[in-house]
């Protein structure tokens, strides 16, 4: 399947549900029922976002769940195993790479980045599997 047949192909209501499920759940897992405690701790930071900057990070969420559409089109995965395979493949491929850029540049603690690397395994497993099935 070419590029352009993967985005043609898009299901744009599945983006969108997964969209805002990874969004959902990424607040979840920060509450501090979950995880906000400990990343409160890690972090040395107030748990208080940039207001200005919640749209971009919204929008930063859509468009992350939009290339994990193109590559579920692109690979042709259509169960939930191979829905999750993509995210799994998203998550350690580049997520997980590039903040562990983090570990070696910002110091940050390996139990904050094992933190946030779970929101997006999580995240983007769930949205692979929708967008898996739902094409």
């Amino acid at each position: 399947m070419s590029l352009t047949a993967a985005f043609s192909t898009i299901n744009w209501l599945a983006v969108l549900v997964a969209g805002v499920l990874h969004i959902v759940i990424s607040l979840a897992w920060y509450q501090p029922v979950f995880f906000g405690r400990a990343w409160v701790k890690l972090s040395g930071k107030k748990m208080t976002p940039a207001v200005r900057w919640i749209p971009a990070g919204l929008g930063a969420h859509l468009v992350c769940i939009l290339a994990l559409a193109v590559i579920v089109n692109l690979t042709n995965a259509a169960s939930v195993l191979e829905g999750i395979a993509a995210g799994v493949l998203v998550t350690v491929g580049f997520v997980a790479t590039l903040l562990a850029g983090e570990l070696v540049w910002e110091k940050i603690p390996f139990k904050l980045y094992l933190i946030r690397v779970g929101d997006q395994l999580l995240t983007l497993c769930l949205g692979g599997a929708i967008l898996a099935l739902w094409r």
